[in-house]
This record gives C-alpha cells, structure tokens and sequence, in this order.
C-alpha cells in the first residue's frame, strides 16, 4: 500500500487526466500536500487563479457511496450552519466524484472542492492560540449539533471510528504496535491502556449525545484562518464516531506539549457555546487523547512513505510514553 501510494509521479498522472474531467480547460494541477491523499490546487497557468482543489483518494480507501455522502454532508454544513466549508464541485457530466483511470489500470476516485482562502492554524512555529482553539471548539460544536438534527445523517454511508477500527482488532490504519520504535517493555505498557481504554470507553457508551457524524481529523492543518474566520477543509477521515474524537483529533502530533491543556480549556469554552459538555466527557478527555495518538502511530507505521512522516516520528516514542505513564497514574 504504501509504496505504491508514494509514487508522486504516478498520482500527478491521474490528476493531469482528472482535469478533462472538469470544466477546467488548460488548467495545471499543483501538488499541495501528500498524506493519507494527494491534494493539488487546479489553477489557470497564467493568472495563477485557483479553480478549486482537487483531491484524489487512495484505491480501497473510500467507496462512492462513502465519497456521496461526505459530499451531501458539505452541502448540509453550508446550507444550515453558519460554518465555513469547501463547497464540492461538479464535473462535466454534474457529478460530485469523478472515477479517474490511472497509468496502473486502477481507479481513482477524484473529487474537487472550493479554493478557500487563508492559513492554516497549524504554522510549524508552535504559536497556537488558545482564541483561535476557543473558536475551533464552537465550530466542532455547530458539526456536532448539525449532524445530531440532521434526518439524513442516519441514512450517510462512512466510517466508523471507534475502538476496534483505531487502535483493537480491525485497524483501518494498521496496528500501533507495528511502529518499531517501542521496546517490549514500552509496547507492555501500551497494552496496558489499550485496555483500560477499551473498558472506559465500553462503560461511556455510544449515544446520540456523545457519538455521530464528525470531521474525525480536525486538526490545525485542517483549519484555515483568514482574518477573523475559521474555515474547516479535508472532511475525507469524516465518519461516525465519538464527539470527543474530534477534541483528540484537534491537537493530533502536539498531544504531549506542555500548552496543550490551555488549548483544550479553551476549545472546552468555545464548544459550550453550542452544545453542552458534561462532567462524564470530560473525564474521559484523556482517554480520547491517548488513543488518538496510538491511532496515530499506526498511521506512522503504515505510511512510512508518506512526506510528513519522517519530521513526525522524531520524539515520539517519548511522548506517547509520557502521555501513557500519565494516563496510568490516572487511571490505572
């Protein structure tokens, strides 16, 4: 999976073929980042002017039922919250998902989506603002309540992010003990919480007020923030699993910093605005942290080819060690 998902060259083929079909006549498609997907700007060649982005899934990744109701979830946000999201796009022949043959006779699922302007609020410079997390906490908080009302919701097709599909016994993104950087000692201790996870989790329970349709990725690099507006992009991880997931998924690779429960109180204050958060979510805070990172670490293990991969793993072991030893002196 991995190496053929690192073939740059292979991925920028099918975004090449894609643009025909688009009505993007003479457009270039730019590589903006390669991760879980490869995401390219489509812009006219010579003002620069972007079209739109274009994302192109891994094979097997998603289906299309799976990629429609993604799509339907946008138009819902758009239409009945007052949250800024990236519209799709239709092609020529007015569909959402474009299926895209590639040079190795595969199928690519394609989909393009508004170009939003603004930064992301993940900077690589560590100056993350505790006003900015309170505004991502409301915004998660209007997803939440959207999906929670929403009739159609019970009739979307898409993951399920829960225990068994992260970090037990059927990984989407792999095993976390595939990571190689853990010794046995370590990889015991992991054990241990996976655990106690396990049994919080299976004692918290899965209602509508804490378990329904999320972003499930809803990190820094997933916001963008242009002057006093906060706009949400990459809904490709969305699925059905626990509102807390989405607070674990805001601080994704930075769980371990020493400013991260400044962070988390204030996307608590922003998120109360909308909807309510009990005292019973709030002490499993740290349950959802850890097993984010350890969903995390399997995607390190699994997608060791990928761009960011290598700059990520640099520390981890010690922080997931501390983030474990804290969550035993808790809770174990």
């Amino acid at each position: 999976m991995a190496s053929t998902f690192a073939n740059k060259g292979l991925y920028q083929q099918v975004a090449d073929e894609a643009i025909r079909y688009y009505p993007y006549d003479g457009a270039e498609a730019k590589l903006l980042a390669f991760s879980e997907n490869a995401t390219y700007v489509l812009r006219d060649p010579q003002s620069h002017e972007p079209y739109g982005v274009l994302r192109i899934g891994r094979p097997g990744y998603h289906t299309i039922e799976e990629y429609e109701g993604e799509m339907s979830w946008l138009r819902q946000i758009n239409d009945y919250t007052p949250l800024i999201v990236a519209n799709p796009l239709t092609g020529r022949d007015g569909k959402y998902i474009q299926v895209v043959p590639g040079p190795d006779g595969r199928n690519y699922s394609c989909v393009v989506t508004e170009f939003l302007k603004g930064e992301t609020l993940e900077n690589g410079d560590d100056s993350y603002s505790t006003d900015e997390y309170e505004q991502l906490g409301e915004i998660t908080a209007y997803l939440h309540r959207q999906s929670y009302i929403w009739n159609g919701t019970k009739n979307i097709v898409r993951t399920h992010w829960d225990y068994d599909t992260m970090i037990g016994d059927h990984p989407i993104w792999g095993r976390w003990q595939a990571f190689g950087g853990f010794n046995e000692e370590q990889r015991d201790e992991l054990t241990r919480c996976c655990k106690i996870i396990r049994r919080r989790l299976e004692r918290y329970g899965k209602a509508p007020e804490n378990f329904g349709l999320i972003h499930a990725d809803l990190r820094g690099s997933n916001v963008m923030v242009d002057e006093s507006q906060i706009k949400v992009i990459d809904f490709d991880d969305c699925g059905f699993g626990w509102h807390l997931h989405d607070l674990a998924g805001s601080i994704s690779f930075i769980e371990d910093r020493d400013f991260v429960p400044d962070l988390i109180n204030a996307w608590h204050d922003g998120y109360c605005k909308v909807m309510p958060f009990t005292d019973t979510d709030f002490v499993e805070i740290d349950t959802f942290i850890l097993q984010r990172r350890l969903q995390l670490t399997a995607w390190l293990a699994s997608h060791s080819d990928s761009d960011p991969v290598k700059d990520l793993s640099r520390g981890w072991v010690e922080g997931t060690m501390y983030l474990a030893d804290r969550y035993l002196h808790v809770f174990g």
